[in-house]
């Protein structure tokens, strides 16, 4: 377990400057809400119609995977505020 929720912060944080080193300009990532257990990511840009937005979440909790192997996202609800912007709700559990 993270030894407290601003160790966790700071694992949201990178985890969202490593996604947006990589994913942008198509894609980028930004914290909505960090209230353990849950995390509300906000994902803006521009979305081939063919990949989804699970290759797009996916591809955060990878990545925040990366960060740190004792806490795992779960994606739970996802919300299209407009054609280039969505909200995703993980839910974080602890090994």
């Amino acid at each position: 377990m993270l030894s407290s929720d601003a160790d966790l912060e700071a694992v949201v944080k990178r985890a969202i400057q490593f996604y947006n080193r990589t994913h942008s300009p198509n894609t980028t990532a930004k914290l909505i809400l960090l209230s353990p257990p849950l995390l509300t990511i906000q994902f803006s840009g521009v979305f081939c119609t063919g990949c989804g937005t699970l290759d797009i979440t996916d591809a955060f909790a990878d990545q925040f995977k990366a960060l740190t192997n004792q806490t795992q996202l779960k994606q739970g609800k996802t919300r299209e505020l407009n054609p280039r912007t969505f909200e995703v709700e993980y839910t974080m559990k602890t090994k």
